[in-house]
C-alpha cells in the first residue's frame, strides 16, 4: 500500500482511490443534501412553470403535383434536387409572411393569450404618432407584427425522417388554441401554395399572351414579305419537296429529247442507207405493196417479152408495146424508190429538226432555272424567315395551351395527412425529466464540491503541520 508523509504537500500522484473514497465518505451527508436541494429546487421550478400543449398536424409534401394533363408522366418522379426543395419547403413554413397569413387567419390578435402582447404593441404605436389617433391598418398591422415572433416561436417544424411527411408543432397553454393554430398552419400553407402557382401560371399566361401578340404580328409581316417578292419576282413555289416549273419541265423535256435523239439516229441511219445502191434493198421498198406488185407485173411482163421474142421481131409493134410497158413499170418503181427516199430524208430532217429545238427550249429553261435560283436567293430567306417565325408562334401557342389547362385544374402538390386534435395532456414541463436531469446534476455537481472541499482541507492540514 502506498503511504506517504503526513508533512509533504498534497499533489495528484499522491492521490489514490482510497483517498477518493474516504473523501466521499466523509462528507455522505453533505452530497445526499446538495443532491436533494437540487432536485427539490428543480421540482419546484417545474411545478410553478405554465404548462404547454402541443399540437402536432402532419402534412405530405410531394416534390411535384400530379400532372394531370400529361398521362405519360402523371405521377411525380424523384429528382436530385428534391433535397434543396423540401428543405425551401420547410423554412416556408417558418416563414414570417405565413405567419402573418396565420395570425389573420385565426384572428390570434383577439385571442386572450396574446392580448397583453397586442395591447403592448397598440400602447407603443399610440405613444410613437404625432397626436392622431393610427388608422385601423395601421393598428392591425402593428398587431400582427407583435405576434409573429411569439407564433414563430411556439411553433416547430419537424420533417419526418427518410419521407415525404412533416409535422406541424405549435405550443400553447391554451390548448384549444394549439389545435387550432397547428391546422391553421397547415390549412394556409397549402392555400399559399396553390396562391403561388397560380401567380407564376398567370405570370407566364400574361408573358406568352404578350409575345405571342409580337410574334403573331412577325408571322404576318415574314408571310407578307414573302409573298409580295415572290409575286413581284414571278416566282411560283410548288412546295418545299418539289422541284420549280422549269426543272419539272427540264425533266419533261430531257426524256422527249433523248427519245428525239433516238429518233433522228435511227431516221438518219436509215437515210443513209437509202442512198447506197439502187435501193431495193430498202426495208421500205420491200414492205410496200405498189412497189412489190409494180415488180411483179414487170416480171410478168418481162416474160411476155420473151416468150413472144422467139416469134416476133424485137421491131414488132407488139413487141414495142411491151417494152413500153416494161420501161412505164420501171419508172414508177424508180419514182416510188425515190419517193421512200424523201420521205426518209424528210423524216431525218424532221427529226434533226425537233432534236434542236428540244435543245434550244431545253437551254432556254437552264436559263430560266439559273434566273430562278438567283431570284430565289432572296426568296428563300424571306421565307425561312417566315417558316422560324410560324414555328416559334406555333410552340409558345401550344405551351400557352398548356399552362391555361394546367394552371385551371387547380392541383396541388401539399396535402394534409393528419389534422391536429386538442391535446389531452401538456407537453411541458416534463416533471420526470426535469427531476432525473436535477438528480443528475445535482450528484455531480455534490461529489466536486465534496472532493474539492475535502482536498482544501486536507491541503491547509498539511500547510499547518
Amino acid at each position: 500500500m502506498h503511504t506517504r508523509s503526513s508533512s509533504a504537500p498534497l499533489s495528484p500522484a499522491d492521490i489514490s482511490l482510497l483517498d477518493y473514497w474516504n473523501a466521499l465518505y466523509r462528507q455522505r451527508w453533505l452530497i445526499v443534501g446538495i443532491t436533494v436541494a437540487v432536485v427539490a429546487l428543480a421540482l419546484l421550478v417545474t411545478l410553478l412553470m405554465t404548462p404547454k400543449y402541443r399540437a402536432t398536424s402532419v402534412l405530405q409534401i410531394e416534390r411535384e403535383s400530379l400532372n394531370v394533363t400529361n398521362v405519360a408522366n402523371l405521377m411525380p418522379v424523384e429528382s436530385p434536387q428534391d433535397r434543396d426543395f423540401y428543405q425551401t419547403q420547410y423554412e416556408l413554413l417558418g416563414s414570417r409572411s405565413l405567419a402573418r397569413v396565420v395570425i389573420r387567419e385565426a384572428r390570434l390578435t383577439q385571442d386572450p393569450t396574446f392580448k397583453p402582447l397586442v395591447d403592448e404593441a397598440l400602447e407603443k404605436l399610440q405613444g410613437n404618432g404625432d397626436g392622431r389617433a393610427p388608422s385601423p391598418e395601421a393598428r392591425a398591422a402593428a398587431a400582427e407584427n407583435a405576434l409573429v415572433g411569439p407564433v414563430l416561436d411556439a411553433l416547430t417544424i419537424e420533417p419526418v425522417r427518410d419521407s415525404r411527411l412533416v409535422r406541424i408543432n405549435f405550443d400553447s397553454p391554451d390548448r384549444a388554441l394549439a389545435a387550432r393554430v397547428a391546422n391553421t398552419y397547415a390549412k394556409m400553407f397549402i392555400a399559399s401554395t396553390q396562391e403561388r402557382r397560380l401567380q407564376a401560371s398567370s405570370f407566364a399566361a400574361k408573358y406568352l399572351s404578350e409575345r405571342l401578340e409580337q410574334l403573331r404580328d412577325k408571322v404576318e409581316e415574314s408571310e407578307k414579305n414573302a409573298v409580295d417578292y415572290s409575286s413581284k419576282e414571278q416566282i411560283v413555289s410548288l412546295g418545299d419537296d418539289k422541284p420549280s416549273l422549269p426543272t419539272q419541265n427540264m425533266s419533261e423535256l430531257n426524256v422527249r429529247l433523248a427519245a428525239a435523239q433516238d429518233a433522228r439516229i435511227k431516221a438518219e441511219s436509215a437515210w443513209r442507207q437509202a442512198g447506197i445502191g439502187d435501193g431495193m434493198g430498202l426495208p421500205q421498198v420491200i414492205s410496200s405493196p405498189l412497189i412489190q406488185s409494180l415488180r411483179a407485173e414487170q416480171a410478168k411482163l418481162a416474160a411476155d417479152y420473151q416468150q413472144k421474142l422467139a416469134t416476133f421481131q424485137p421491131g414488132y409493134p407488139e413487141m414495142q408495146r411491151l417494152q413500153n410497158q416494161i420501161a412505164e413499170t420501171k419508172r414508177q418503181i424508180g419514182n416510188e424508190i425515190a419517193n421512200i427516199r424523201s420521205g426518209l430524208k424528210n423524216d431525218y430532217e424532221a427529226a434533226r429538226q425537233q432534236e434542236t429545238l428540244l435543245s434550244e427550249r431545253i437551254s432556254s429553261l437552264k436559263n430560266d432555272e439559273l434566273d430562278l435560283q438567283t431570284r430565289s436567293i432572296r426568296y428563300n430567306m424571306l421565307r425561312r424567315e417566315a417558316d422560324t417565325n410560324r414555328q416559334l408562334y406555333d410552340a409558345l401557342l401550344q405551351r400557352y395551351k398548356e399552362i391555361g389547362v394546367a394552371g385551371n385544374v387547380g392541383t396541388n402538390n401539399v396535402s394534409i395527412v393528419d389534422r391536429a386534435d386538442v391535446p389531452g395532456k401538456p407537453s411541458s414541463p416534463k416533471t420526470l425529466l426535469n427531476l432525473a436531469l436535477a438528480f443528475v446534476f445535482g450528484l455531480f455537481s455534490a461529489i466536486a464540491i465534496a472532493l474539492i472541499r475535502y482536498f482544501l482541507r486536507e491541503a491547509q492540514a498539511a500547510a499547518a503541520a
